[in-house]
């Protein structure tokens, strides 16, 4: 396995990114070796990259993925703040309460119209 410092910044850009094919392609192509090779290679500096960008599990927050009971009317409170906050004036009939209702009026008109034409 060849060094993973042997990398070319733009290649360890590419991996960064994670666009592995690319880095793969373009690493064989210019270094001339096979894409086995140019695989290889760029495995070992990512495994080197991620040993060092390794965070402790530990300091991870466990509890940040389980579900509160409360948790909708937190996010209904923090929403009205932001609303608040922004000042935009929630209105007291949704949007597409109207829309539904516009809708049904219309087509009670359509069906009126056409009941009294060939009644």
């Amino acid at each position: 396995m060849a060094k993973p410092a042997a990398l070319p910044p733009h290649i360890r850009q590419l991996v960064d990114k994670k666009n592995y094919v690319i880095a793969i392609k373009t690493h064989a192509s210019e270094q001339s070796i096979s894409m086995e090779e140019a695989k290889n290679q760029i495995d070992a500096y990512e495994m080197q990259s991620d040993a060092k960008n390794q965070t402790p599990t530990n300091s991870v927050n466990t509890n940040a993925n389980q579900a509160t009971p409360n948790g909708l009317n937190q996010l209904h409170q923090s929403l009205d703040n932001h609303l608040q906050q922004e000042h935009i004036k929630v209105p007291l009939i949704p949007r597409w309460v109207w829309r539904v209702t516009t809708i049904i009026l219309v087509l009670a008109i359509i069906v009126w119209m056409g009941y009294r034409l060939f009644k």
